[in-house]
């Protein structure tokens, strides 16, 4: 058997693992709502699970936002260690927010000619995430493992395998722009991701527009690279040429992917890849395109580890969706996609993970196999309004709507099913969540209140402020909010105009932990804040030097508003969540438990994100 192991190295290929740790993941599980289905019937593979080895609430972080819970998980530690600490973090030159897990160095050195800057270094992204995750600890010792789409593993990790999740950006950098093409004018809020174009059809009806990609690699000051598109009427289907691809869509029809290539010199381009929802053909079109995608089989960026992995999936499986977060939740926030079509991406987005999944499981050569499924998350996150008949929404929405979180878990038992039947006997598996979930019926504009409070101070005349603190005074400001969850002091010697002193942020810091909790929703007059933690005492290490002075713990059914975690400073104190984003957890931790379940009985307590990456490494005998 040795021997055979050895020579199989030799050649190249791996020895066959047959005692397996597998961990997979379903982001945003809620433990009731698991109870209430396995309980009805719906869920019969959780329940044998849980009937097999053990079932039980998972304390999630604080905040509980994705990257954070699943920050801890990989690495086995908080946020004071692995320094992060929102989905947003604030720079403190310009107090605007910024992504918080990824972070692009630009080439530093350029050589000017024809006019062109052409780069003489290749830049570098880094991971803002401190520590080593458990998966590349078991690497050291001389494991292998094999990690799919884990949150916040971007870029992604020198190890066996593994394809990148949260943080992957789309081709022209951000986390999801989509556009909206439109004969007629398009609405967007001042918090959307949308860019939308205004199409004017011939009296043939035909239509030439461009698709906006990225900026042009050698002229930065240049505008973007732009490839055409051209739109025409074919019976009761429009007919769209994009790229090399001629395509027909019916109302209410998804195309399949589509290459586009963005060229900038001579042969040399940008490749990425789109999918096209027609809305409405003619004579008023609107034609939705996703954002752009990396393409798996031409990366400009790392999307893999070894490189060629995402590829060898896209020639395996097809083309997939490359984006960290590919559930385009704020085209159905805003109306530019329709719960069916939004359910018809996730089934699709769902479909290309089991095939990878499956693969990684099939292939018996790793000793950790890792796989997280956010699906469960987006559609809580979108269709919660139809299993809450309080939200705002709940009246106007259908049925296919409140099944949506019912059939998103039935799918979830589903993958656990067929994970069973590829299990070998003396493979573990640990399925969990980061978090559970709760109502969002109301936004709360916390800025209002600092305002209110006299710790925000707006320009002389002003009574509100759009978003990224554009009327604000921070000549007379102590303490804004921005993000999900945090609260800064604007501290002397940190922020660009700091005015707060050591000694009087602790004052201040008092004065917001005595007086928020119990905060009243004026409508109703129920609490909206739970509790407000210090940010000193929750993070200890403050790693990457981005910590809150102060975390704010809603209660269920309420949230910080839109406007709130970009810095914006309404009128309003609290608002009805009229979004179809309507499910949320970014709230006190103790009313968001996720989920564990277990193949086995563990020896060592599985009450926390941090005790699942300790027990990975106990387990297969590597040293904390």
């Amino acid at each position: 058997m040795l021997l055979g192991a050895l020579l199989l190295t030799a050649c190249g290929e791996p020895p066959r693992v047959d005692q397996r740790l597998i961990i997979l993941g379903f982001d945003g599980m809620d433990p009731v709502l698991v109870q209430q289905w396995m309980d009805d019937g719906s869920l019969p593979n959780f329940q044998k699970l849980a009937t097999r080895g053990e079932f039980q609430p998972l304390a999630t972080s604080n905040p509980p936002q994705s990257p954070v819970a699943w920050s801890n998980f990989a690495t086995g530690t908080g946020p004071g260690k692995h320094g992060i600490y929102d989905f947003l973090r604030r720079d403190p030159e310009t107090l605007l927010p910024a992504f918080s897990i990824s972070k692009s160095i630009p080439p530093q050195q350029f050589l000017s000619l024809f006019g062109m800057e052409l780069p003489l270094d290749s830049g570098e992204i880094i991971n803002r995430r401190i520590g080593t995750p458990f998966w590349s600890a078991i690497e050291e010792q001389g494991g292998r493992s094999t990690v799919l789409r884990v949150p916040v593993t971007f870029p992604p990790d020198p190890i066996h395998r593994m394809l990148a999740g949260m943080g992957v950006p789309d081709l022209i950098g951000t986390q999801g722009t989509y556009t909206i093409y439109s004969t007629r004018p398009i609405a967007g809020s001042e918090t959307s991701s949308s860019r939308s174009v205004r199409l004017r059809p011939n009296r043939e009806g035909h239509i030439k527009t461009f698709l906006v990609g990225p900026a042009h690699p050698l002229r930065p000051q240049a505008p973007a690279l732009n490839t055409e598109m051209l739109l025409d009427p074919q019976g009761e289907k429009v007919r769209i040429r994009l790229g090399d691809s001629d395509v027909q869509l019916a109302a209410g029809e998804w195309s399949d992917w589509v290459s586009v290539s963005f060229k900038y010199f001579g042969p040399a381009s940008v490749k990425g890849i789109v999918r096209l929802y027609l809305l409405q053909a003619y004579p008023q079109v609107q034609l939705y395109v996703s954002p752009i995608q990396i393409d798996p089989r031409n990366p400009v960026v790392p999307l893999s580890s070894p490189p060629d992995y995402a590829s060898e999936m896209a020639q395996r499986f097809g083309l997939y969706h490359t984006i960290g977060m590919p559930e385009e939740t704020w085209s159905l926030n805003e109306g530019h996609l329709t719960d069916h079509a939004f359910l018809e991406m996730e089934r699709t987005i769902l479909h290309e993970r089991e095939n990878m999944f499956y693969d990684a499981l099939d292939q018996h050569d790793s000793n950790v196999v890792i796989s997280i499924f956010v699906q469960t998350d987006r559609i809580a996150h979108m269709f919660y309004r139809g299993i809450d008949p309080q939200h705002p929404l709940y009246e106007e929405t259908d049925d296919e709507a409140r099944q949506a979180i019912h059939w998103i878990y039935t799918e979830a038992d589903r993958v656990l099913g067929e994970t069973l039947n590829r299990m070998g006997a003396d493979d573990r598996l640990i399925v969990l969540s980061d978090h559970g979930f709760a109502p969002f019926r109301r936004a709360v504009n916390l800025n209002r209140w600092l305002l209110d409070e006299g710790l925000l101070v707006l320009e002389k005349g002003q009574k509100e402020s759009p978003i990224g603190f554009a009327r604000v005074n921070w000549a007379q400001t102590r303490a804004y909010a921005l993000g999900l969850n945090s609260v800064f002091i604007n501290r002397r010697g940190r922020e660009a105009q700091g005015i707060v002193t050591e000694d009087e942020a602790g004052e201040i810091k008092q004065q917001i932990i005595s007086s928020l909790p119990g905060l009243l929703d004026p409508d109703s007059g129920l609490p909206m804040v739970r509790e407000v933690f210090d940010g000193a005492v929750l993070y200890p290490g403050n790693g990457n030097q981005d910590a809150p002075d102060l975390v704010i713990g809603y209660e269920p059914g309420f949230r910080a508003s839109w406007q709130t975690t970009l810095g914006g400073v309404p009128n309003s104190l609290a608002d009805d969540n009229k979004k179809k984003w309507s499910g949320d957890h970014c709230i006190t931790p103790e009313a968001v438990p996720g989920v564990v379940f277990t193949s086995f009985k563990p020896v060592i307590p599985l009450d926390s994100l941090q005790d699942v990456a300790h027990y990975a490494k106990q387990y297969w005998k590597v040293s904390p």
